[in-house]
């Protein structure tokens, strides 16, 4: 998998190798301040504004392929307009904590939205159309990968400036995040010898965090290296903190084929969803109240940060009903979000 941004010059850094693409003095490509067209071309992109009031954010729906805002709060929402015309990105997503959505086009070009603004720009070209993106917690950083791929895309400074560099993973990629610090988060490999996870921070120091059967979910807790870990396989979501493992929940506490995990940005709550049943398992990170589940109307297939502290999309709306949980309420509530309206 190749990435290309606009500067032509190549720094090498030590471990694993981390290729940056220099415009200015330092690690990484700084964005492209002007605006390009969804479609590939440069120019100014059409989009609708924004409007204010109450909103937990914006949604992309993968259905239709549009970027809308949801309005109101959780448990009275609205889904508004498209941003762009449908089809005009093939993939996106959006980090509540700065306003700011990655797009990547049919073309292979990346591009970064900040609101108020609803005006794109660019970032880097010839990113695969299929690649999925993942935001640090607090939004200020980002990894853009393709399953089975070999190297990943970094994106920093967001949302003022955006930085790209390259790293390479040394194995086939099946999963990748990263910490508010810009520590890679990795799960390569795969076959009898399970699945590695590993981390490689800022400045190339690659790290080994754990071996699991099966990739489940995996996240870093808001505004530490902290991560959560869920094995599919032994039914396990397990907490990393400076080497050593603590484990949260088993199957005794209702996990069954966990595949999505997530973390409250007070860093109290981990959520975690089955794969097997769609149900929700919430985790007290203090212990100071025992493992809750919660169920869904919905087969979850997303853990998404929304606006607020332990809110998270579960299922995109569309045509169809959207899903979110509140998980910090004395009990975890799981909200219904109205689909888009006739003609939007």
């Amino acid at each position: 998998m190749k990435f290309r941004s606009g500067g032509q010059c190549a720094a090498y850094l030590p471990a694993i190798v981390w290729v940056g693409l220099l415009l200015v003095s330092g690690c990484g490509t700084v964005a492209n301040t002007a605006a390009t067209k969804g479609s590939g071309g440069t120019g100014t992109a059409a989009a609708t504004k924004v409007g204010g009031g109450a909103q937990l954010g914006l949604v992309w729906n993968g259905s239709d392929a549009t970027l809308r805002p949801l309005n109101g709060v959780p448990g009275s929402t609205m889904l508004g307009a498209a941003l762009f015309p449908a089809g005009t990105y093939a993939v996106g997503a959006y980090a509540s904590a700065t306003k700011t959505a990655l797009l990547i086009d049919g073309k292979g070009n990346l591009q970064a939205m900040t609101l108020p603004s609803a005006q794109p720009v660019l970032v880097a070209q010839n990113v695969p159309p299929g690649a999925a993106i993942a935001f640090a917690p607090r939004g200020g950083d980002a990894v853009i990968f393709v399953a089975g791929g070999s190297s990943v895309l970094m994106v920093s400074g967001l949302p003022q400036s955006a930085v790209t560099s390259t790293a390479a993973a040394g194995a086939a990629v099946l999963g990748a995040t990263v910490s508010d610090a810009g520590t890679l988060l990795l799960a390569t490999g795969g076959g009898n010898g399970g699945i590695a996870i590993t981390t490689t921070t800022a400045n190339g120091t690659r790290a080994s965090v754990a071996t699991v059967a099966a990739l489940g979910g995996m996240s870093f807790v808001p505004g530490s290296e902290d991560i959560l870990l869920s094995d599919a396989v032994a039914n396990t979501l397990t907490r990393y903190h400076n080497g050593g493992a603590t484990l949260l929940a088993t199957h005794a506490n209702g996990l069954n084929q966990p595949f999505l995990v997530g973390a409250s940005q007070d860093g109290r709550w981990a959520v975690s969803a089955d794969r097997a049943d769609g149900t929700l398992l919430r985790v007290d990170l203090t212990g100071a109240t025992p493992a809750a589940q919660s169920n869904c109307a919905c087969q979850p297939a997303q853990m998404t940060a929304l606006g607020g502290n332990a809110v998270f999309e579960l299922a995109a709306p569309g045509r169809s009903p959207g899903w979110m949980i509140e998980a910090d309420d004395a009990v975890a509530r799981v909200l219904f979000i109205p689909p888009a309206r006739g003609g939007q």
